[in-house]
Formats: structure tokens, sequence, C-alpha cells
């Protein structure tokens, strides 16, 4: 049996046939099945599949592709918000490199996502002689602390049967304003009533005041707190603005993948085959292919949820595999990390 490294991960599709790219140099291989129940994670993509004439195929973590760029500043904010923010949020270059060199991006890249993210007015640097070194920017620690708040949050809190709505009145004029907005209210977890009514049943009611004065919308939005009153049950206003059935279909498929790998991760754990710096791009590729669900699930409190909601095993799941790989990846950060100059780098819990 001969092996192959794929690096086209990016073609694997829901229940479909692909041609591997061996196969146009090497008659050995001639094509793979992905069968995973929806759009598989990227995690997914470290295991291996096997072609019909049993020619597996390695499928690993894309590192080029159409989007290296914006694939090496997300990874760069899962990075900062797991493994840089604990040890007091600031790193130098040198650091940066080193630790992101396990993930497959070269120090070229690295520096150019540095560079575009604090053009952006994420990051800011502080400079110490010939050395920079860089931190989150208020803007920056404000998205990242609410990504790690729902990242690690254990469970959601109970729910107080409130409902809090914000409308919005925006001009055309301030299209871009008015875009930025809905991204940032699909971020929190909020939905669509309609095009200018989102609710949560989540108490965000300071969140949301100081959101629309970030975006100098405070004479654009109104908040309310309110109950629902019919007609039809809390569970009707959750089904008009999610789509849970997409969204459990996801969990299902990142729970599938995991459980695979995390098993094949626990073998080499427990026979020492697997070195501290890939146990760290392990855990940073779980991190940050779990919290892609900040993205699309509002994290609606348990009474909202079917009993058999999806996202629960998901969340047990990705917490068992985190620690699994806690220990060695914490080896290899401490020896790549140097606490900056004239600050202590102590450890602060997620």
């Amino acid at each position: 049996m001969c092996t192959r490294v794929c690096r086209y991960s990016s073609v694997i599709s829901s229940g479909l046939s692909t041609i591997c790219p061996w196969a146009m140099r090497s008659s050995s291989c001639a094509s793979v099945t992905a069968a995973i129940a929806s759009r598989p994670p990227r995690y997914d993509t470290f295991f291996a599949r096997t072609c019909k004439n049993a020619c597996t195929i390695i499928i690993r973590p894309l590192s080029g592709g159409r989007q290296p760029e914006m694939r090496a500043r997300s990874l760069l904010f899962t990075v900062y918000g797991d493994s840089i923010r604990p040890h007091g949020g600031e790193i130098g270059m040198r650091s940066l490199i080193r630790l992101m060199a396990p993930l497959e991006l070269s120090p070229r890249a690295v520096r150019a996502a540095v560079s575009r993210i604090a053009r952006q007015g994420w990051l800011r640097t502080r400079r110490v002689g010939r050395r920079a070194f860089y931190s989150l920017t208020p803007q920056g620690a404000w998205r990242v602390e609410q990504g790690v708040r729902r990242v690690y949050q254990v469970e959601p809190a109970r729910w107080d049967g409130r409902w809090r709505l914000l409308t919005y009145a925006i001009p055309e004029g301030r299209r871009i304003a008015r875009d930025r907005l809905r991204r940032e209210l699909t971020w929190l977890g909020l939905g669509p009533l309609s095009r200018s009514t989102w609710v949560t049943p989540h108490n965000l009611t300071d969140l949301l005041r100081e959101l629309a004065r970030a975006h100098g919308l405070d004479g654009n939005v109104a908040i309310f707190e309110a109950a629902h009153l019919g007609p039809g049950q809390d569970r009707a206003l959750v089904e008009r603005c999610w789509d849970l059935g997409a969204v459990g279909a996801r969990y299902r498929a990142f729970t599938a993948a995991t459980g695979r790998r995390a098993a094949a991760l626990h073998r080499r754990l427990r026979k020492r085959a697997i070195s501290d710096e890939a146990c760290f791009a392990e855990k940073i590729l779980l991190v940050h292919e779990y919290r892609k669900f900040l993205f699309v699930d509002p994290g609606l409190p348990s009474a909202l949820l079917p009993s058999d909601w999806p996202g629960r095993a998901a969340a047990r799941l990705f917490r068992d595999v985190y620690q699994m790989l806690a220990g060695p990846a914490a080896r290899f950060f401490e020896a790549a990390f140097e606490p900056p100059p004239g600050r202590p780098g102590g450890v602060i819990s997620p």
C-alpha cells in the first residue's frame, strides 16, 4: 500500500467522490470519497481516506489554496485567544513564528498576516530596541474575549424567559455600517426576526449598547426587553430566527470527525508517538474548527433546544480532546514563547 499526501483538502465536500490530485501523476490512485453528512470541517481533513485500489490518501490541513492569507489571519486569532491571551496577551514576532510553524505557516505568511491585522486595527505594536511585540487593541481584545467566553463555556446560563430585541433604522447611505452591524449581531448569536429586528434570549443589553456606540449608531438603534405572547410557543420563535437543523448537522459532522481523530490521538499519546509540537498544532486546529460554531450557533438556553441537541455532545467531546492535548501542547508553547521585556507573562486561565 502506498501513501500520498493530498494538499487539496478544500475539494472534499459532502457525499462527493472527488478525483485525487495524485491521480493526474500516478495511476496508483483513482479517487477518494468523503462521506460526511455536511460540509466537512478542515479539522477532519487529517483523516486518512482510502482510494478504490487501497492507496491511502492522507488529507492534511490546507496550507495553500485560494485564501492562504485569510487562513493565516484566522489562525492568528485562534492562537491569540487560546494561547497568547492566557500568558499576558503580548508576543514577539520570533515567538509567534515558532508557534505558527506547526500549523504550516511560513515566516513570510505570519508577518503578512500580522501586518494586515494591525492595519485593520486589531493589533498594536510595542517596540523594544529593534524588536517588535504585538498585543490586541481594545477592539481586538473585546472580540477575542467574547469568543473565549463562548468557546470555553460549559453550559449556557439558565433562561429567564425574556427576549431582548434590537431594532435599527439605518439609511442606505450608511450601508457599510449597517452590514457590519448585522455581521456583529450574527456573531453575538442574535437571530433576525425581520430584516431590521434581531432577537436573543440572552441578556446582552449592555453589550448591544456598547456595540451600537462603537459603530456610531446610537441614534439609529433601539433595544427592548419583552416576553413572547404568541402566536405559538417560544420554540416557534426560535424556528423563525435560526436554522437549528443545519447547525445540528454541522455539530454531528464535527462530532463524528473529531471522535475518530480523538481515538487516533489517544493511541499515539499512549505510545508516546506524537510530539509536543504536533499536540499544539492539533489543539489549535481543534479550537479553530470548534470556534467556527460561533458564527452559526446562537448558543440558545437548554429550554429552547431539543432534548437531543447534538451541540451538547460536541461540546463534551471538544472539552475532552482539548484536555487530552493540553499538557503536551503547553510544553511546546512554553518552550517557544519568550515573555516580552517588562511583562511577566504569567498564566491566566481561560
